[in-house]
């Protein structure tokens, strides 16, 4: 899926215009490909994540999702593009404290084509590559943050995607964590394909971008 960025400026905070800006400019992602975007605090990432997510519309100019501006889009529409196109990390996680974090994972999976033995035997994999094994049946409110980014960033591999998108995934990951799941990130995007977005705050050097991007 190729994403075509046409002036898009966010409407709720003012913005500094930067050469290698996403706002403001005409660019165009094509998946596969890894596209990093560098920002500081309150510059616009969660922003930028709502409107590539159709969460958010206080913003002009358009998104194209292959050629299909986000302004002819329904509710329908976004809704779609979230279950079978895009796959999202939210900085805020957006898991439930009082279920498993098996339970997380699986319960808005879209996954098709795959019995309940393959998704759990691909979870466990994930878990094991994530060193959490041993978290799948606590309760998330009972993790520290940094399990819960891992959490997150399983369920979003396990969901049907083109583009996976990432909001500050490894904010409270040490280096080692943090390299073991982008390492796990990129393999799954390869299957499937897929193009990855990450934005975040360091810059992030084992990150190897086709392009970056400020905000």
């Amino acid at each position: 899926m190729k994403l075509t960025f046409n002036n898009i400026t966010p409407l709720s905070f003012e913005y500094n215009r930067k050469e290698d800006s996403i706002w403001g400019f005409n660019n165009t992602l094509e998946s596969p490909g890894v596209y990093k975007i560098i920002a500081s605090s309150g510059s616009g990432k969660s922003t930028l994540i709502g409107i590539l997510s159709g969460l958010r519309s206080d913003y002009a100019g358009t998104i194209e999702f292959d050629h299909k501006s986000s302004s002819e889009f329904t509710s329908k529409d976004w809704s779609a593009l979230r279950s079978q196109k895009i796959s999202l990390v939210y900085q805020d996680l957006r898991l439930f404290p009082n279920l498993t974090v098996r339970e997380n994972i699986l319960l808005s999976q879209e996954i098709t084509g795959a019995d309940n033995n393959t998704i759990q035997s691909e979870l466990e994999a994930f878990a094991s590559g994530m060193q959490i094994s041993n978290q799948l049946d606590k309760l998330v409110k009972h993790l520290s943050f940094g399990q819960m980014q891992r959490v997150a960033i399983i369920r979003a591999m396990m969901r049907n995607y083109e583009w996976l998108i990432l909001d500050e995934p490894f904010s409270h990951l040490d280096q080692t964590n943090a390299t073991i799941a982008w390492e796990l990130i990129l393999q799954q995007a390869k299957k499937r394909n897929a193009g990855i977005i990450i934005a975040c705050l360091d810059p992030y050097d084992f990150i190897k971008a086709d392009e970056i991007f400020h905000l």
